[in-house]
């Protein structure tokens, strides 16, 4: 395929790769890793062709480009219809309750429902059921234990949820303070 070819067939496909990448967004050199042929001026001037076809008033979204990442959003004519289409779905917050037994899912995981309620000091089922319900986290098998207690991990929706690769993209957690521990300690002067 020569350039000139390229160049003039890049809109639909920028288009394609773009609303696919979702509120990610793609930055030019993403593009260009998998437009290979095309340089990146190339890439940026199509780019650009797009942003004004899109900025014509019969289209209802736009190609708006933040921190160097190129995505499709809603123009502002649609807030008022969004906001009452949204206003019905239920919140999708996570209380600080359900917070807390998540991140001690993600950090300690696998990890049973005792040993939750035992670092949280109260009975984590409920949390633990609504994490389950939305999807955040599951059960990955049973502790060689009595009882055989289920143990809980975060899902690869939690991983999207909160825009990370692997659970070693978490950041790190300072240590815990407990009473008596060195930190407690008079300093000396």
């Amino acid at each position: 395929m020569d350039t000139e070819l390229a160049v003039s067939s890049l809109g639909p496909v920028l288009e394609g790769l773009i609303f696919t990448s979702g509120e990610e967004g793609l930055s030019v050199l993403q593009l260009q890793s998998v437009l290979d042929s095309l340089t990146r001026t190339e890439i940026a001037q199509a780019l650009e062709s797009l942003q004004e076809k899109f900025a014509d008033p019969s289209s209802g979204i736009e190609l708006v480009s933040y921190g160097g990442r190129y995505k499709f959003v809603s123009k502002e004519i649609a807030y008022p219809a969004a906001s009452r289409l949204y206003a019905k779905e239920p919140s999708s917050s996570i209380s600080p309750a359900a917070m807390e037994v998540l991140a001690l899912v993600a950090y300690r995981g696998p990890i049973t429902r005792v040993q939750i309620d035992e670092i949280r000091g109260v009975a984590s089922d409920t949390m633990i059921r609504k994490l389950q319900a939305r999807g955040l986290i599951e059960t990955c098998g049973h502790l060689d234990a009595i009882g055989r207690p289920l143990l809980y991990q975060v899902t690869p929706a939690f991983l999207d949820c909160f825009g990370i690769e692997s659970l070693e993209d978490l950041p790190a957690c300072a240590p815990a303070r407990q009473e008596g521990s060195l930190f407690d300690l008079p300093q000396e002067e």
